[in-house]
């Protein structure tokens, strides 16, 4: 069988490519099942755990990927937290609540506290003059995220959509903001009004589908390639 040079070369190189996108989602998905694990364990340990130091604290922020959980101990700053949304719950329209905790040498972690109702929006400042400062809030850490279609934040009027926290950190005048939030199921002493939204939170692992469709596309080249040679070489005089 004669094969075609330039189809043959032009098929080896897109057959090498797509294998390597496939074997690249395979190497995603073994990283991404560690984080998983160790994800389990935090949530199997770090519900009694101490709270972390800012050491601690340091050594997730410097993570690529900063996922962890655990407890962290600070001081609310109330008059500076936002409201994300409108956010729905069973329902109900309302908004996430997200405070900075000022922790230890002057580092400030943003928490998302969780939900809280629409009337947030008209009487929040009195509903936050009677939440504690001095707290324990234990929770995921992590990079949040936004859809892309989401609105962008409008600082000047306390209009926030993303969590964005460089945006947030301007805005707020935060000091030395971690570049994860903390998202809290649980804070001592508890807020009142305050509904946590995050419990046994995992990152979605859907690489081995991708790796899948990628090799699946480098076989259907494979097979087109065949076709057509087959083809090519029928119309050659024997």
């Amino acid at each position: 069988m004669k094969l075609p040079i330039k189809e043959t070369i032009m098929t080896g190189v897109c057959v090498a490519i797509l294998c390597g996108l496939g074997t690249w989602q395979i190497k995603r998905m073994h990283w991404k099942n560690d984080i998983i694990q160790r994800l389990e364990t935090q949530y199997e340990n770090g519900r009694k755990a101490a709270p972390l130091t800012t050491a601690q604290l340091d050594e997730i922020s410097d993570d690529k990927n900063p996922m962890a959980y655990g407890r962290v101990s600070g001081h609310l700053l109330r008059d500076q937290s936002i409201l994300l949304g409108p956010k729905s719950e069973e329902g109900r329209i309302g908004y996430h609540l997200l405070i900075p905790l000022q922790v230890e040498q002057g580092h400030t972690l943003i928490v998302n506290a969780g939900w809280v109702s629409a009337l947030w929006k008209d009487n929040g400042e009195d509903r936050l003059a009677v939440l504690p400062q001095d707290v324990t809030v234990r929770g995921i850490m992590r990079v949040p995220d936004w859809s892309s279609f989401a609105s962008k934040n409008s600082p000047d009027n306390d209009f926030w959509y993303r969590a964005d926290i460089a945006q947030i950190a301007k805005a707020k005048n935060l000091k030395n903001p971690y570049p994860f939030l903390l998202y809290a199921d649980q804070v001592d002493p508890e807020l009142a009004d305050v509904k946590p939204i995050e419990e046994h939170w995992l990152p979605r692992n859907k690489h081995l589908q991708y790796a899948l469709f990628w090799y699946a596309l480098a076989m259907i080249m494979l097979g087109i390639f065949g076709i057509y040679t087959h083809g090519q070489n029928k119309k050659i005089p024997a």
